[in-house]
């Protein structure tokens, strides 16, 4: 047995024992995923709870943090404090109007600050938007379909966006100036390393090095300011907003929907929320999306991101431009993604297309080249702004 088994053993033990006492004590845990020092599981209830209008609980999802380093505690107390602050604000979020669509986000059923213990509802019977969109039941679904989803999302993060920018999370902006580790995190992740990613093809960055690193110093610049609401289009954000947080019913998305069954979202992994760029939410989903057409040609995901350019509604040319800018970013950072062995390894050439059409975002943003947009799969962005 490996140190990182060891440790999930241990951390799957203790998590089982502390909630042994509570309503949420569960028979198994099933992990769902992991990273040092976080371990994230789906728990099965021993006791099943009754649900008001609903069939009983029966899993929750668990999530455990063990502290590798005592200089690792303050950062994460104050990421844990805002989390379950931004879980219960968000609980009473309810920013669309249509009745044939509901989306909603996880309630935060148990915290032991003691334990670093957290017990979510678990959305079940559900599949990953990530998952449907690359399953062969996708092309079954109607275009409009697929634009309605993505109308939904994008109708939702603009509501959301709204919503935490209005003077009655005043509180909840106050402790995400607290969380922020996550702003790190994310810079690392995006901004940080695309031009190192171009480093490792030259002939992809020959001639545009300058350029770029101006991009990339100003930009981080940024992110080592002060979380302050001095500009319009920062505010808060959910800080992983792809197609792998969004969830569907296992059941068909209809369109229309039947008049007593509404389509249902999901929006899971809150974990990230931040202080940032609007840009970061609306970007990362455009380009998720986006890449799965570059580099899987994935067709089923044009609707979908034409359908949440339209829903998240007008920008302006500043904010559509930077929105393109982290497009490109999205689309380089897809090479520290990309599958290393099997039938999904993406040949040489498309690999080099998608790195130049992600630098050329990058640099056309930059420049405000609004042509050079006008004739690219985000002109839509454009048409909007």
């Amino acid at each position: 047995m490996t140190t990182e088994d060891g440790d999930a053993d241990a951390a799957s033990k203790h998590v089982l024992q502390q909630l042994s006492d509570t309503v949420y004590a569960c028979s198994s845990l099933s992990p769902l995923s992991s990273r040092p020092g976080n371990f994230v599981y789906r728990g099965v209830l021993v006791h099943p709870l009754s649900a008001k209008d609903e069939a009983p609980v029966r899993t929750v999802i668990i999530k455990h943090c063990t502290l590798s380093t005592s200089e690792d505690a303050p950062n994460h107390v104050a990421c844990r404090n805002f989390e379950e602050l931004l879980l219960n604000s968000i609980a009473h979020f309810s920013p669309l109007t249509d009745p044939s669509i509901l989306i909603k986000v996880p309630r935060l059923n148990l915290l032991d600050e003691a334990n670093n213990i957290q017990v979510l509802e678990d959305f079940n019977d559900t599949t990953g938007l990530k998952s449907m969109l690359l399953s062969a039941e996708a092309s079954n679904l109607l275009t409009s379909s697929l634009e309605a989803i993505g109308f939904a999302l994008g109708a939702w993060l603009r509501a959301f966006h709204m919503w935490a920018a209005a003077p009655e999370q005043a509180a909840l902006r106050a402790e995400m100036w607290q969380s922020d580790p996550m702003r790190k995190t994310k810079y690392l992740f995006t901004y940080h390393g695309f031009l190192k990613v171009l480093e490792m093809h030259p002939e992809v960055l020959e001639g545009h090095r300058e350029i770029l690193e101006i991009i990339r110093d100003t930009i981080s610049k940024e992110y080592e300011r002060p979380s302050t609401e001095d500009d319009e289009d920062l505010g808060l954000i959910h800080g992983d907003f792809w197609s792998g947080n969004i969830l569907l019913p296992a059941t068909p998305w209809r369109e229309p929907p039947l008049s007593d069954v509404p389509n249902k979202l999901f929006i899971i992994d809150w974990e990230f929320a931040q202080f940032g760029h609007r840009s970061n939410d609306i970007g990362q989903l455009i380009g998720d999306l986006y890449e799965r057409k570059l580099y899987g040609n994935v067709e089923t995901v044009a609707p979908v991101m034409e359908g949440v350019i339209r829903g998240y509604g007008e920008l302006s040319e500043q904010m559509a431009f930077r929105v393109a800018i982290y497009v490109g970013v999205h689309l380089i950072g897809w090479y520290n993604r990309r599958p290393r062995k099997g039938p999904k390894v993406v040949p040489s050439h498309v690999t080099l297309e998608g790195l130049t059409i992600g630098r050329d975002f990058i640099i056309k943003g930059w420049e405000k080249d609004r042509k050079y947009f006008g004739n690219s799969a985000l002109a839509s962005l454009f048409r909007r702004a």
